[in-house]
């Protein structure tokens, strides 16, 4: 399923893939506009992405049918970690899953403008 929610994750050019997947865990971010764009975020826009992904975090956690994920920092990279572990997780739960993030991210990118 972990393998399932890192394709949707690649399959979206909003968001990237930090962490090589291990078992059930897929560590990802929403990129910044620049990074989108094709430019380096740069030492001033990492705080700005890693607040961008903090808040992507609140509002995925906040959703009431929506999934619960936590988060990690790693060499400066804040990062969202969706850990799918449950035997009784099936595709459509994982597809769900991927839906609240979408449109979460949907949501504070139009806000940002």
């Amino acid at each position: 399923m972990a393998a399932a929610f890192e394709a949707m994750v690649r399959g979206d050019a909003r968001f990237e893939v930090v962490a090589p997947r291990r078992f059930a865990l897929v560590c990802f971010r929403l990129r910044s506009p620049p990074e989108r764009l094709g430019v380096g975020v740069g030492v001033g826009g990492e705080k700005a992405a890693n607040e961008l992904n903090r808040r992507l975090l609140e509002e995925v956690n906040a959703a009431s049918s929506g999934p619960y994920m936590s988060s990690a920092m790693v060499g400066g990279v804040y990062m969202l970690r969706c850990a799918i572990g449950s035997t009784l997780t099936e595709e459509r739960h994982v597809r769900e899953a991927w839906k609240v993030v979408q449109e979460r991210a949907t949501s504070i990118l139009r806000k940002r403008g």
